[in-house]
């Protein structure tokens, strides 16, 4: 019959035994099996944070287009029957405008067009005056904001925001030492993401595969082009998961990270281009 414990002896390096513990003996047996457990479960856990995480980061300003959504269906549905119902829509379209025009500052700050929010008069430096017209209708001012908010969807969505992989970041964009000679220095055209073999590496921002392939130091490697300029690429993949010319979304798997061409080990090296000019992601990674 087999015993329910085993005990496990501690001797010094005299060979002196200083210390005596049980542990069950299934443990004993079977500790294989419970550490590749553990580790699958950690693994899966670790997984999914970060799938949230990125959907929190991908849809990051949509919570203000709902605020949006919201009010025009308390025009739509409920209806307007006194002047201090107008007066409270109006109060929500107010700090609706306010986030857009938040949103176009943090657009500027990173070297972007804004976004033009008069969907009337396109060429601002024409003279423009008049009185403030107080029976503006609802309906106008609902079609305004409900286009304004499809021209920052739209500019949100082609742009690259966010991180493509969550690993710690183990290089930066700049100038760095040779990681190869350690020796001297090179320009790091991008930034790298540490990571392990085979996890998912998601595009930031939608648009046309114009490369998936093997491609010099870059290894395997998958380049994206977006709306108004922009390119991504993720290098060193160890496989892609797109081909050329296919239309890929925000999120989208385009390969595995992987230690392909010029590579230290595994992780993702990843830029981004501006009109053909490479330039610091990480101005991008929080919006």
């Amino acid at each position: 019959m087999q015993k329910k414990n085993t005990p496990i002896v501690f001797k010094g390096k005299d060979g002196q035994k200083y210390t005596e513990i049980t542990v069950p003996t299934f443990f004993l047996k079977n500790w294989k099996w419970l550490l590749a457990s553990l580790l699958f479960a950690l693994t899966l856990s670790v997984s999914l944070v970060v799938k949230s995480m990125q959907a929190k980061t991908v849809n990051h300003y949509t919570h203000q287009i709902d605020e949006l959504k919201k009010a025009k269906f308390k025009l739509t549905v409920e209806g307007l029957h006194k002047e201090s119902d107008f007066d409270e829509v109006r109060k929500t379209y107010d700090a609706i405008d306010s986030t857009l025009h938040e949103i176009n500052s943090k657009l500027k700050k990173r070297g972007l067009k804004s976004i033009n929010l008069d969907t009337q008069h396109k060429d601002r430096k024409n003279p423009m005056g008049g009185p403030i017209e107080k029976n503006t209708t609802l309906a106008d001012l609902t079609a305004y904001y409900e286009e304004t908010v499809k021209k920052i969807d739209k500019k949100l969505t082609y742009t690259p925001i966010g991180v493509p992989h969550y690993g710690r970041i183990t290089s930066r964009f700049g100038y760095r030492r040779n990681p190869f000679t350690k020796r001297g220095r090179e320009l790091h055209s991008g930034v790298d993401f540490k990571g392990r073999t085979g996890e998912p590496i998601r595009s930031t921002a939608s648009g046309t595969v114009t490369f998936s392939g093997y491609k010099g130091g870059y290894g395997y490697v998958v380049m994206v082009r977006h709306a108004d300029g922009f390119e991504t690429r993720y290098a060193h993949l160890s496989k892609t998961r797109v081909r050329k010319g296919q239309r890929v979304e925000v999120g989208h798997t385009v390969g595995l990270l992987g230690s392909t061409g010029r590579s230290t080990g595994p992780h993702l090296h990843y830029e981004i281009l501006h009109n053909g000019r490479k330039i610091n992601p990480q101005k991008f990674f929080q919006f």
